[in-house]
């Protein structure tokens, strides 16, 4: 039973890999190259996962190196695109880049010709589920696993000048927590090479959970590098507060659920107050349903009218509100920036 759960748990780390590349892929549209390696690394992991998890599941042996087939084509793979992202980042000279990376594209060719075949090892079915042993004397695991040391070496060699070329400490905390999440990897391998009494069993698990999880360290780490890139989503809300201009947002019922400090100590907002476009504003209830009715309808809205007098105030301020309403992923409207502006700022 232990190898089912094994097969389902490394069928979940597939699904959570394919989405965590896609989203990323998705939301983060100023990392250029790296969204794209961080979408390919989650693809590439879903095939590792799910092929070695299918091939657990098959019953049948004589077909069982199909799914495996296509997971070892995707371990080869993934090594690949870490190297082909680090030699983007080290900026190593061209001709040395499509050397190194031609090198290893023919060597990943060779491994999965070699050790991908059908008789490069021996399919077992357990119980439960399908496993597989190695040929004993034979070359074919021995040349994978001398491409996967050849590419660990080149990909070292890499992670340090990339490290020798970061000046910022954070970068350089970056390439290290990428470096390191490498070493699971190794670590994984150990159980395979050495044939320990769990491996024998269930030799795909380790590596397999293993690749998941450099995957999701990628994600983290250039998630967690990217909140100190200098990128308008990561500097908007000290935009937002420093602006010496009233901003509000106001949901479309009109009630605001945020706004900057200018705002605040203008309009005499108090902490965790949810001020209204009638409170603030010397809008009747009639024009406040008209312009959130026409708010509904998007664009942008300019209307003229006055500052309500509160504390020791005993004059409403002429002014002009700029409302901008925002759109949802499928063009519907969730929000309304409001600008509040000074009659004598207008042309």
């Amino acid at each position: 039973m232990l190898g089912i759960y094994l097969n389902l748990i490394l069928a979940c780390l597939a699904v959570l890999a394919l989405t965590a590349g896609i989203s990323f892929f998705v939301s983060e549209k100023e990392s250029g190259h790296t969204r794209i390696a961080m979408l390919c690394l989650g693809i590439d992991t879903f095939f590792i996962c799910m092929g070695y998890a299918v091939m657990g599941f098959m019953p049948n042996v004589d077909y069982a190196y199909i799914p495996r087939l296509a997971g070892l084509c995707a371990i080869d793979i993934f090594l690949l695109i870490e190297l082909a992202f680090l030699s983007v980042e080290v900026k190593f000279k061209q001709s040395i880049q499509i050397f190194v990376l031609g090198f290893f594209i023919l060597y990943a060719v060779l491994d999965i010709i070699i050790f991908g075949r059908p008789s490069a090892i021996i399919y077992v079915r357990y119980d439960f589920h399908t496993a597989y042993e190695n040929v004993p004397n034979g070359g074919a695991f021995a040349f994978h696993y001398s491409y996967v040391s050849a590419i660990a070496i080149a990909l070292m060699v890499h992670g340090v000048h990339w490290y020798k070329g970061k000046k910022l400490k954070r970068d350089k905390q970056f390439v290290v927590e990428l470096i390191l999440a490498n070493f699971v990897i190794l670590f994984a391998a150990f159980p395979d090479m050495f044939k320990g009494a769990f491996s024998t069993e269930y030799p795909t698990f380790s590596y397999s959970v293993a690749f998941a999880a450099v995957c999701f360290s990628f994600w983290f780490a250039i998630k967690h590098h990217n909140l100190f890139s200098p990128t308008v989503k990561n500097v908007s809300r000290e935009i937002f507060h420093s602006l010496n201009v009233p901003i509000l947002i106001f949901d479309m019922d009109g009630i605001a659920h945020s706004f900057n400090s200018c705002a605040q100590k203008s309009l005499h907002i108090t902490e965790g107050e949810s001020p209204t476009l009638r409170s603030i504003f010397t809008l009747s209830d009639v024009e406040t349903l008209h312009l959130l009715a026409r708010a509904k309808n998007g664009g942008i809205l300019q209307k003229e009218t006055k500052i309500k007098a509160k504390g020791k105030e005993t004059t409403e301020k002429s002014c002009t509100i700029h409302l901008t309403t925002k759109l949802d992923n499928v063009g519907e409207p969730f929000c309304i920036i409001c600008t509040v502006l000074p009659v004598c700022h207008l042309p």
